[in-house]
């Protein structure tokens, strides 16, 4: 409980503020991305099948696949599972409820060019999002949080990690689609370049972003 207290009081007023703008913009990035028509992000590519075969908002859905992902976490790291870790349930809501809301806003792609430019987008919100959320180093999207689990349960890389949860996540999405549908339903191209190049945006913005609001760099 005193870690838990001398965590919070580190996660400072300021520290909150970029968090939540972190979220913010990763929510934005998450919800254009769907926008395209290309494809979902390969993490919410599970969330997004079932939200369609189910018939409740992808918001809601996201919220509920990032639960699990927690869940996951637990029962994959056992009591090495830090109880400080539950507070992924408040990254969970708040991310959740951005993508709703910029889901309602933004408009649909229809042309290949618009298309194309909203994914790049898309890729970049995603990128800034991930670099405030973790820069403000409270605890991490539910999604980063089960790659560190992964890495840590197999000694892989955090990288190797991330990249075996979204072809995972990209291959049990293409499952539930061909079962239930006979198509791939939100995973396309768009999923692959999501895939492929929003770490490369992370390592390209994260100096020039954590400059730009002051928190500290990676050592």
């Amino acid at each position: 409980m005193e870690r838990t207290r001398a965590f919070l009081r580190a996660f400072t007023p300021r520290r909150r503020i970029i968090y939540l703008l972190g979220t913010l913009i990763l929510g934005c990035g998450i919800a254009m991305n769907t926008k395209t028509q290309l494809g979902v992000a390969p993490i919410l590519s599970v969330a997004w099948n079932l939200s369609e075969l189910i018939g409740i908002p992808f918001s809601l859905m996201s919220f509920l696949y990032y639960c699990f992902l927690i869940l996951l976490q637990l029962l994959l790291l056992g009591r090495e599972f830090e109880p400080i870790q539950a507070l992924q349930l408040i990254a969970s809501f708040f991310t959740s409820f951005f993508i709703g809301v910029f889901g309602r806003i933004l408009p649909t792609a229809v042309t290949p060019a618009g298309r194309g430019i909203m994914l790049l987008g898309a890729i970049l919100l995603t990128g800034v999002g991930i670099i405030l959320t973790v820069g403000a180093r409270f605890v991490p999207n539910p999604a980063d949080g089960m790659a560190q689990a992964i890495a840590r349960r197999t000694g892989k890389s955090l990288g190797f990690s991330k990249n075996a949860l979204d072809i995972g996540s990209f291959v049990v999405a293409a499952a539930l689609g061909f079962l239930f549908r006979g198509k791939l339903m939100g995973v396309g191209i768009g999923t692959v370049v999501t895939m492929l190049l929003t770490g490369r945006a992370v390592a390209w913005l994260q100096k020039p972003v954590l400059r730009l609001t002051g928190l500290p760099l990676p050592s």
